[in-house]
């Protein structure tokens, strides 16, 4: 599996790169949205797309909800099937989660603090890992 983790704290960058690389998982993080959609464009233009974005909703410059609307704009236009994005924040509102889910298509939408276990229920619930 290949994962991209959208995060501006290092901190939390390594914690979900720890936890994908114990399920086997290759792992980049980028710290803004221009670079996860730099990193989007370049999976696909070598054919190796990522099959889940963790995605921070506060970033420097533009935010993980812009970013993901970009993304799924920019996956209108290829065949493939869209990546699966988890939202990850401290933002415990409806009105981001409402956003995340209906015009981002979000499959998870995690708030901070979380632990190892709530992601790993997060992507056993959702076939990632078995």
């Amino acid at each position: 599996m290949r994962v991209l983790v959208v995060e501006d704290n290092p901190l939390n960058q390594e914690f979900l790169k720890a936890i994908m690389a114990s399920h086997g998982a290759v792992c980049e993080a980028v710290g803004s949205a221009e670079e996860a959609l730099e990193a989007f464009e370049r999976a696909h233009t070598a054919n190796e797309p990522f099959d889940l974005i963790f995605m921070d909703i506060i970033l420097p410059n533009m935010d993980g909800q812009q970013a993901l609307e970009n993304i799924r704009a920019m996956e209108k236009a290829r065949p493939a099937a869209p990546v699966k994005v988890i939202m990850t924040t401290s933002l415990d509102d409806n009105k981001n989660m409402t956003r995340a889910f209906f015009q981002g298509q979000a499959i998870s939408y995690l708030t901070k603090p979380f632990t190892v276990d709530k992601v790993s229920m997060e992507l056993q619930r959702f076939g990632l890992i078995g």
